[in-house]
């Protein structure tokens, strides 16, 4: 009996543990701009803006892998791609996946390394429209928290 109290015990208090550790790493949020397909690369995108905390990001890259694109007979593009987001001169990366759906995307970041270190992203990608070179521009914008 005290040993079925004492792991009952034992699991409350991981559970409230992991709850206080969830809400210490609160989230905020950021901006970014990418614009495809980048001149090096026709299976990335050059990031072009970023908001701070993520100035670092400017120059870098969303390089996707695995891209399947599709459109229906009533035209909506659909797409969903893995994806790794690296800093410029490669000092971090994260991975993770997006998906286009109808008129804009969804996006979501883990696994971070280097400057992006324990990072986790989820958002939304909209597009701008076409700059002056004929590249597409399209926002990113969402919610971040780097894991302690």
């Amino acid at each position: 009996m005290k040993t079925k109290i004492s792991i009952i015990t034992l699991v409350v208090l991981v559970a409230f543990l992991t709850a206080m550790t969830v809400q210490a790493s609160s989230r905020e949020d950021f901006y970014l701009e990418k614009v495809c397909p980048s001149l090096d690369n026709p299976n990335a995108c050059d990031i072009v803006y970023a908001d701070s905390p993520f100035e670092q990001l400017l120059g870098g890259q969303i390089v996707y892998y695995d891209r399947v694109y599709w459109e229906n007979p009533a035209g909506y593009t659909f797409e969903i791609a893995r994806v790794e987001l690296r800093t410029d001169e490669n000092h971090g990366m994260a991975i993770g996946q997006v998906r286009w759906l109808k008129d804009h995307g969804l996006f979501n970041f883990t696994q971070g390394s280097g400057l992006l270190d324990n990072l986790h992203a989820t958002g939304r990608i909209d597009f701008m429209g076409v700059d002056l070179d004929g590249r597409y521009r399209f926002s990113l914008s969402g919610t971040y928290h780097i894991d302690p």
